[in-house]
């Protein structure tokens, strides 16, 4: 599996990174200007990312934006439909509501993301067995 995860948190990303690096080649941004360039690049090389995790609030740009521009890419090239799960400290479930509703989210983690949870979501999505 091909992973990117975003998020302006470097705990955050290296635990989820840690958690799938034994099944998953990971790359990293901080925040989603950062993650569209990478997605550009994999979507250019035919090396699309199966999983992707966006924090919801980032500097630059945050994940709810860069959401709605990643599936612009897939839809515009063709490209294999990522996973995508959007990360929130947020305990409003609006953030949630408009990332499923509107950006076409596949899940959600809310902070501090437990590994054990994380896998939880990785297996119902046919990610990891």
């Amino acid at each position: 599996m091909k992973a990117l995860i975003v998020d302006d948190c470097q705990l955050t990303r290296e635990m989820l990174g840690f958690t799938i690096s034994a099944t998953a080649e990971v790359e990293y941004a901080e925040n989603g200007e950062e993650a569209i360039g990478l997605v550009r690049q994999a979507i250019a090389q035919d090396a699309h990312f199966e999983l992707i995790c966006l924090d919801i609030t980032m500097p630059v740009m945050g994940g709810l934006e860069a959401l709605r521009k990643i599936r612009d890419l897939e839809s515009a090239t063709g490209g294999t439909r990522a996973t995508i799960f959007m990360i929130t400290a947020s305990s409003s479930p609006d953030d949630m509501i408009e990332a499923i509703s509107e950006g076409e989210c596949d899940d959600y983690l809310t902070k501090p993301v437990i590994g054990k949870t994380f896998k939880e979501l990785l297996t119902k999505h046919g990610l990891l067995s």
